[in-house]
Order: structure tokens, then C-alpha cells, then sequence
């Protein structure tokens, strides 16, 4: 069995770094649940926990270390006694069927909850435009609850998006408050190939993206004129997840 109990271990310093300030390859996430979601896809590559036992969890390396490196490594207040190193993967750019584009969301709480919609509803093939937030800050990845490991992520200019899913025989619909029309009363083919866009939460999707876009759609409501990005992105794969 590795151990480490030194807060000055040359290793644990390395992962503070990764903890603070990122890292090209490498992100770090804490406790059971999310540690499992990233052994169960395959991404956990070092195993940290400071239990009596050995986690019985898929991992390249386990090294039982101290609390106080626990808490140390952790952004939670009362962390609980378990973290994983796990490493970033290259999305994949083919096998595209049902995709999201986000453009511009910047708020990694709504970024994690659209990942969890999109990996409970059938949306495996995420696009991230620039200026949205990273997918592995520490918020971002907790909001997601672990659908992060099993989402397919990539990144693209905003200029090459809509021809890129063009070429692969994907409608594109973005979401939008003018000029639009009815989700509820637009006509979806269960089998069609669906990307939805998702712009920022104050500007909503750029204006290349709506004019390049194949439809635009706007979801019903009464009281207020907007939705949460997250809640809308819910509401809208829910309802083709289930055609």
C-alpha cells in the first residue's frame, strides 16, 4: 500500500497546483460519488483517500494520504475523505447524432446542470464555443454530478460549427426569444438528427449563430419572458428524449 501523510510532498504540492490553478491534462474531483463516475468511465487515474479501507474502485494508482491533505486538495468545507486525479479526454468527432452547442454560458453551476440533462436525456455530444466556461472547474464539474466522464466534449470556433454538424446531416435548431417559433408546436422525427444551441445567459446565442441556424425555437410560457439556461435545456431534451 503507497502512503503519503506530508503536506510537503513534492506530489501533494503538484495536485495543490492542479486544485488552484488548473492544468492542461489533469483535473481533480472530490468525493464517492464523483470519484466513482470517473472510474466507472475510465478517467480516474490516481485514487487519493484517507479511510481505514481501500475503496474498491478501478484506478491507475491508490495512495492513502492524511485528512489534512484531504482538506488541503479540497474546495469543500467538509470534504469528504476521498479525491481523484483524473485525466482530460480528446473529444471524439465522429458518431454525431444528438448534440448541444453552448455558446457563451458562463456559469459553471449551469454549465455542470445542462451536462447532467444532457447525459440523462440522450445529449452525449457536447460543443463548447468560446467564451463559455471551462467543463472542469471545480463548480462545473460538481453542478454536473459526474455526467461530465460520460459526455463527449468538444471545442469549436463558432464559424465552423453549424457546418461541421451540416456535414454530418444534423438540423440545427437554436433557442431564442425573436423571430422564433413554438417548440410545442414545431414537428420533431424521433429518428431526425437534433443540435440544439444554448447561448449566454444575459445575450443568449450570437447573432451568426441565429441567422446560420436551421430553426429557431422558443419555449412557451406565461409571467416572466425567460428561463434559466439549465431549465430550458431540461425542458426541451426532455421532451425529445421522449418522442
Amino acid at each position: 500500500m503507497k502512503e503519503i501523510l506530508s503536506l510537503n510532498n513534492p506530489f501533494i504540492k503538484s495536485l495543490k497546483d492542479i486544485a488552484k490553478k488548473g492544468n492542461a491534462d489533469s483535473f481533480l474531483v472530490e468525493g464517492f460519488h464523483l470519484v466513482e463516475m470517473a472510474s466507472l468511465h475510465g478517467n480516474l487515474d490516481t485514487l487519493l483517500y484517507a479511510t481505514e479501507e481501500e475503496p474498491k474502485l478501478e484506478a491507475k494508482e491508490k495512495i492513502r494520504v492524511s485528512e489534512a491533505i484531504i482538506e488541503k486538495l479540497s474546495h469543500s468545507v467538509t470534504p469528504e475523505p476521498i479525491l481523484g486525479l483524473c485525466h482530460k479526454k480528446e473529444g471524439d468527432m465522429y458518431g454525431f447524432s444528438r448534440v448541444l452547442v453552448l455558446d457563451r454560458v458562463q456559469d459553471p453551476g449551469n454549465l455542470g446542470a445542462i451536462f447532467r440533462n444532457a447525459l440523462a436525456f440522450g445529449f452525449k455530444n457536447i460543443i463548447l464555443l468560446p467564451g463559455t466556461c471551462s467543463p472542469f472547474n471545480s463548480k462545473a464539474i460538481s453542478s454536473s454530478q459526474g455526467a461530465l466522464f460520460g459526455l463527449n466534449i468538444l471545442s469549436m470556433n463558432e464559424e465552423a460549427v453549424i457546418p461541421f454538424l451540416h456535414s454530418r446531416g444534423i438540423k440545427v435548431y437554436a433557442t431564442s426569444l425573436k423571430e422564433a417559433e413554438s417548440f410545442e408546436s414545431h414537428h420533431f422525427d424521433k429518428d431526425e438528427k437534433i443540435a440544439f444551441i444554448f447561448g449566454n445567459e444575459g445575450r443568449g446565442a450570437s447573432s451568426y449563430l441565429l441567422e446560420n441556424a436551421d430553426c429557431r425555437l422558443y419555449i412557451a410560457m406565461e409571467g416572466i419572458d425567460s428561463l434559466n439556461v439549465a431549465v430550458a435545456s431540461g425542458i426541451l431534451l426532455h421532451a425529445i428524449y421522449v418522442l
